[in-house]
């Protein structure tokens, strides 16, 4: 009943699909969200204990990434007696949004940017979410030569480590990002670290070959993603030995530059080497890049994969959804209270439906797929995506094509968590009225492998001064 043919991420026609003569009297059964702040300011220890225990147990069986970290090596248990023990060895009472701002704390090591609680107390909106991880780049740029790594020249590091041989950095654990090489062989690496807050400056120490070593504090940098504006063009082109689009945003059938775009993939058919930069294309839909493509190959794929969950307690959590969403709803928004309140008659009645079937879980698949047009020539193109954590369902896609065919490459950025957690399910933990939300989709890749929640990692990575030009060279240079 529920098979989903779809290709493109229409996540919400779970909820409109016909459930006629299913009855949907449940709604009295069903626990409603209490919006009214007028939980406690503080927190008892036994209050803490049951609402811990209440938020494992919400996890342990409506989160679809639990099992993944526990098969990992994570100790879930681990995790929430150590918060325990830190929340009731305090001789002051708790804080209510103290206690929110620890839970949350505590599940980061999932690194999953859905996971969030919200928090309404004496009229205040109290919100606390895991935040992505970013790259923090130190501008050292290092050389791989057998098992060490050698600096090299450049306008922001300290002078006196060029050529120096890195040996290790003090408490703090370093990444090494991978970036373009100047020639085809060699194998250069940024030094930075990944975190979701601003760090310290990392303390490492170089040595020369005379064994002389020194110990330099190396400020950390964020690498900031754009973002596109919708006054922005549709695309961009630039003519080249190897042909770059800037895919900016979506636009109408009607648009002159649409009609352009699709003539430019036509034209570009013949291309031995392709860069398509999506950087900041958020809300570029696989619809609209799907026409574009059609235009260029007559190939198939299948890539990007969304596995849904359905259980009576993820059921029920995506009804209070619902009603989180009609008690924010506003005249502005796009879905109308109208929709809401068929989203939530249908929610019931898969519920009822549920219920009188014995169905204990249900997952609905939902897949990208791309089927070119028979009069195009097949895929004869080395295709360079560039891409940041600013990345739409097409930007996605075009990432994860990367990954599917012949030397695909990845360039810029990780591509962010997908799908956005904007209709997950909720719920509220009993005594501190914290609503809990995440997820119930799983991101697989085209060979149905999970994801990371921070997406697709670029084969190089992109910083600042690297550019534009850095990459027509190296897809110059590799042809």
């Amino acid at each position: 009943m529920f098979k989903l043919f779809a290709k493109i991420s229409l996540f919400s026609t779970l909820f409109s699909l016909p459930f006629a003569g299913i009855s949907v009297g449940v709604e009295s059964s069903i626990q409603s969200l209490d919006f009214s702040g007028s939980g406690p300011l503080f927190l008892s220890d036994n209050q803490i204990q049951e609402d811990l225990h209440q938020a494992e147990r919400l996890l342990q069986d409506n989160y679809v990434r639990y099992p993944l970290l526990e098969k990992a090596g994570v100790s879930w248990q681990s995790a929430f007696k150590k918060l325990a023990d830190q929340m009731l060895t305090k001789t002051n009472p708790t804080l209510t949004h103290h206690f929110q701002k620890q839970l949350i704390k505590a599940l980061e090591f999932t690194e999953d940017s859905n996971l969030q609680a919200d928090l309404f107390l004496n009229k205040r909106h109290y919100v606390q979410r895991i935040e992505p991880k970013v790259a923090f780049y130190s501008g050292i740029r290092m050389a791989q030569q057998q098992e060490r790594f050698r600096v090299l020249p450049s306008l922001k590091q300290p002078k006196n480590i060029v050529n120096h041989w890195f040996i290790d950095c003090k408490t703090t654990q370093e990444v090494f990002f991978p970036v373009l090489p100047e020639r085809q062989s060699e194998l250069l690496f940024m030094l930075g670290q990944q975190a979701n807050h601003q760090l310290q400056s990392l303390d490492c120490t170089f040595e020369n070959d005379s064994a002389v070593k020194q110990q330099i504090l190396l400020p950390l940098i964020m690498s900031e993603a754009e973002l596109n504006r919708p006054e922005m063009p549709v695309y961009e082109y630039k003519v080249g030995r190897t042909p770059y689009v800037r895919w900016y945003r979506d636009g109408k059938p009607e648009e002159i530059a649409v009609k352009q775009f699709q003539k430019l993939a036509r034209k570009l058919q013949t291309t031995r080497t392709l860069i398509i930069d999506v950087r900041g294309n958020r809300n570029g839909s696989f619809a609209f890049i799907e026409k574009w493509l059609k235009e260029f190959t007559s190939n198939h794929w299948k890539n990007v994969i969304v596995r849904e969950r359905q259980t009576l307690p993820v059921l029920k959590g995506l009804l209070n959804r619902v009603q989180w969403n009609l008690h924010h709803s506003t005249p502005r928004l796009l879905i109308g209270q109208h929709q809401l309140e068929q989203k939530r008659m249908q929610l019931q009645a898969l519920i009822n439906h549920f219920r009188d079937k014995g169905i204990d879980e249900k997952w609905v698949e939902t897949k990208f797929i791309f089927n070119g047009q028979n009069n195009a020539p097949k895929w004869n193109t080395r295709l360079i995506v560039i891409a940041n954590q600013h990345c739409g369902n097409g930007c996605q896609f075009l990432a994860a094509l990367t990954r599917q065919i012949p030397n695909g490459i990845l360039i810029g950025t990780n591509t962010g968590p997908f799908p956005k957690n904007i209709s997950g399910p909720i719920y509220q933990l009993k005594h501190s009225s914290i609503m809990l939300s995440f997820s119930h989709r799983m991101h697989l890749d085209h060979r149905g492998k999970p994801v990371s929640p921070s997406g697709y990692l670029p084969d190089y990575w992109l910083f600042p001064p690297m550019g534009l030009t850095d990459i027509l060279r190296f897809a110059s240079k590799s042809n």
